[in-house]
């Protein structure tokens, strides 16, 4: 390496190996791709390629599994990464592309790790790389993946946070952003390949979550050709967007399909994932056993605290009382509270107090897509049948909830009026998603005036659960009906 090093001779080429590799990693095909790089290791010392693929598939792996063994091993060497590929051939336009992302790989990393500050610091220095990066060779296709993918993350910045990215020099707009991904995937040019995986993955995503559109979501899913048997990568997004958007019978398939073999990344998370689809079949035995599984095996800490108030819930709706309080102990105790599904199951278990058992099985049900299931069970019911406050606003919000999956917004708007007027001043989340979802209804509805009055109402709504996500949501709507 030293002797290549002194004589100057780094190069970046980007080879059908090399393509073979990236496509490894980017199935989740993991191990196979460390072994085809320790083969070309000695042959290809001078190739800096192969650093930003060893990143790539370190990225992957600790990101995905979260154990914090690995992490103290390989966390380190994302900077001694940086420092080799600093010292590669500067007119290439793979020499800051190279940079930007393994910055923004040990960035992710950070943040998966709670070292925020780094993690800040290293997204900044990624994106100022690829910004210049495009300066430097507009027509270098695959830098709009990522440039676009964090300039749509930075467009939504919350509002209090903003100054800070305008002195880091950072500003974006959700519409710029996912549209050069667009156009990256939509490319037929020499380079057209080269992170089209990621980009088929991360697209998606940025449709749903800063988009905000489900249709145009699961038609693209649905039409791109994905082969989620052999991509676990592609698996893992389609499942996810499937259980977060009432199809759980979709993602279930998917995870039942996958490709077996152990040339792929272990993953927990295929357990978590058929435990979320089987309880939203009320499939409680095997939902537990899924559950079980996922937090015997998972070394990391995020949805910790959820699988576990998943696991109390199947107890307390089979009667087991004594084990329900056993898993909720754990709920307190174990994984962290970073995501919001950690954060909520921890303010559940600090109050104390159950759900009402007919309302988590209609919930359970209308969040896995069986709205009729659960419109039956909340059949010849009325918010009298509810002592609590809180269930009364459940009450409300869940039938709101039922027929707006349903299709039927006009029935929801009412149900999701009452909510709000019970719940406006309620710890729960069940008026501010309820304000939410009218916003949605008249964004849909084309009425971007009576839209921003209901997106604001949530923002208005303080000290709620998933007030984060739920404000950034109401953000984002605003920011699309301004643009009507």
């Amino acid at each position: 390496m030293m002797s290549s090093h002194a004589f100057g001779q780094y190069q970046y080429q980007w080879t059908p190996r090399t393509q073979k590799i990236y496509e490894a990693i980017t199935s989740l095909s993991i191990p196979e791709a460390r072994t085809l790089m320790s083969q070309d290791k000695k042959a290809t010392a001078s190739n800096l390629i192969y650093p930003l693929l060893e990143s790539y598939a370190d990225f992957y792996q600790l990101f995905l599994n979260e154990n914090k063994d690995e992490y103290k091993r390989m966390y380190p060497a994302f900077e001694q990464r940086i420092e080799l590929l600093e010292d590669g051939p500067k007119k290439s336009p793979y020499h800051l592309y190279s940079l930007a992302l393994a910055h923004l790989h040990k960035s992710l990393i950070a943040l998966r790790f709670n070292k925020n500050l780094e993690a800040g610091l290293d997204f900044r220095k990624a994106f100022l790389l690829f910004k210049e990066n495009k300066k430097a060779y507009p027509n270098f296709s695959p830098n709009d993946v990522y440039l676009g993918l964090m300039t749509t993350v930075i467009g939504t910045i919350p509002k209090g946070y903003q100054w800070m990215a305008n002195i880091l020099g950072m500003s974006g707009k959700i519409t710029e952003g996912n549209a050069l991904v667009l156009k990256y995937i939509n490319s037929k040019d020499a380079y057209a390949n080269q992170c089209r995986n990621e980009a088929l993955f991360v697209y998606p995503y940025l449709i749903m979550n800063f988009e905000g559109n489900k249709k145009k979501t699961f038609d693209f899913i649905e039409k791109t050709g994905f082969d989620f048997a052999n991509n676990h990568l592609h698996a893992y997004m389609a499942t996810n967007l499937y259980l977060n958007n009432q199809q759980s019978q979709k993602a279930l398939q998917i995870v039942s399909n996958l490709n077996p073999s152990p040339t792929y990344l272990d993953l927990p998370f295929w357990q978590l994932e058929m435990g979320y689809a089987y309880l939203n079949e009320l499939k409680l035995d095997a939902a537990k056993y899924a559950m079980q599984q996922f937090i015997n095996r998972f070394k990391g800490q995020f949805y910790v605290k959820d699988a576990y108030e998943k696991l109390s819930w199947i107890a307390y709706i089979q009667g087991d009382q004594a084990k329900a309080n056993a898993y909720r102990s754990n709920v307190l105790s174990k994984g962290n509270d970073i995501t919001d599904a950690d954060k909520q199951a921890l303010q559940n278990a600090k109050k104390g107090t159950w759900p009402h058992p007919i309302l988590l099985r209609a919930r359970l049900l209308s969040d896995g897509g069986y709205q009729q299931q659960a419109l039956s069970v909340l059949a010849g019911k009325t918010s009298k049948d509810f002592d609590k406050d809180a269930d009364k606003t459940e009450f409300a919000y869940r039938l709101g909830r039922i027929y707006d999956l349903a299709g039927q917004p006009d029935q929801a708007i009412p149900f999701y009026a009452s909510a709000i007027e019970k719940g406006a001043n309620q710890p729960e989340y069940f008026a501010a998603r309820a304000a939410l979802q009218i916003g949605l209804i008249y964004e849909q509805k084309n009425n971007p005036t009576l839209a921003m009055t209901f997106f604001n109402t949530c923002l208005e709504m303080k000290n709620h659960a998933f007030k984060n996500s739920l404000d950034q949501k109401a953000k984002t709507g605003i920011q699309r009906c301004l643009r009507k």
